[in-house]
């Protein structure tokens, strides 16, 4: 570094002479630069006398760059340029950065979508990148500053926080309820006999329809699927246009519970060792993590 600046002329004189070239005049480089004429006249002769050759042919009161002066302003023009965008590129890393917020299709598509310019505004108008991954395998591959995920909490190279353990009970439309007033007084043995809409696990940790019974003290094996979907939207579109029962996550079907569009139609069992987690990568935790911890847990509505 230290060849390198003492092979350049001084930094002062190249940016006058910049100045001076790009704008076509001693005066307007003056100007500019808020210094006075004669101070760039001895910038640029003393730049002309380190190399040897005239920079500017001079006529009257205009002036023009010589071959070599035009040769030397270009580098010069794009040197400072490129100084320029990446002192630019600095500044803004500086600033708050863009979060990516990783999480679940049903997590994202059901719960957060609604609230994600609330929660950009309560972190001040930071953009927000949301990445949907649903699959175990697809979330240790995904970068992201933060993320909510569905599972036990233990996953390798995460910390987390519990948000809310799994809370499930089985849902049906308004207009199936209205269709079968019956089953809002169902049993869960009674629910054995019906159309389940089932959830594709693969290797995702969802609650299944075999887990649901048992907890709920179904000790039967419910009958084998037709037809699975790989994600949780797709389950409430299935339940939404009354084509079966479909098991529904707190807190993702709350609101639509709430607005009378789906029902309840059994009951709400919790696997305590599963849940909602606010997780990020070891030792690269986000500084606004807390307070997107505060504003989910505050939007987190009660269970009807």
């Amino acid at each position: 570094m230290k060849e390198i600046r003492h092979s350049l002329p001084s930094l002062n004189a190249l940016a006058v002479f910049e100045a001076a070239g790009r704008l076509g005049g001693f005066t307007k480089a003056a100007e500019e630069l808020r210094i006075s004429q004669p101070a760039v006249t001895r910038h640029i002769r003393g730049l002309e006398d380190s190399l040897g050759r005239p920079l500017f042919v001079r006529s009257h009161n205009r002036i023009a760059l010589t071959e070599a002066g035009l040769r030397l302003w270009h580098a010069v023009n794009t040197g400072f340029g490129d100084i320029a965008q990446v002192v630019e590129a600095l500044r803004r890393q500086d600033e708050v950065r863009s979060l990516t917020f990783a999480t679940h299709s049903g997590f994202g598509q059901e719960w957060l979508m609604p609230r994600l310019n609330d929660l950009r505004a309560d972190l001040g108008g930071r953009t927000i990148n949301l990445a949907i991954v649903d699959s175990s395998t697809d979330f240790d591959r995904t970068d992201f500053d933060v993320a909510v995920r569905h599972g036990r909490g233990d996953w390798p190279g995460m910390e987390g926080v519990l948000l809310r353990p799994e809370t499930v009970l089985p849902l049906i439309s308004a207009g199936l309820a209205a269709q079968r007033p019956e089953l809002l007084g169902a049993t869960p043995e009674d629910l054995m006999t019906e159309r389940l809409i089932h959830m594709d696990e693969g290797d995702r940790p969802w609650m299944s329809w075999a887990v649901w019974f048992r907890l709920a003290g179904v000790h039967r094996t419910p009958p084998p699927a037709n037809i699975r979907l790989n994600n949780y939207p797709l389950v409430i579109r299935e339940i939404l246009v009354g084509n079966g029962v479909g098991l529904g996550w707190r807190p993702l079907v709350d609101e639509m519970i709430l607005a009378g569009t789906l029902v309840p139609v059994g009951p709400e069992v919790v696997r305590e060792e599963y849940g909602w987690w606010l997780v990020w990568r070891d030792g690269v935790r986000d500084p606004s993590f807390d307070q997107i911890r505060r504003w989910i847990q505050i939007q987190l509505i009660d269970p009807p």
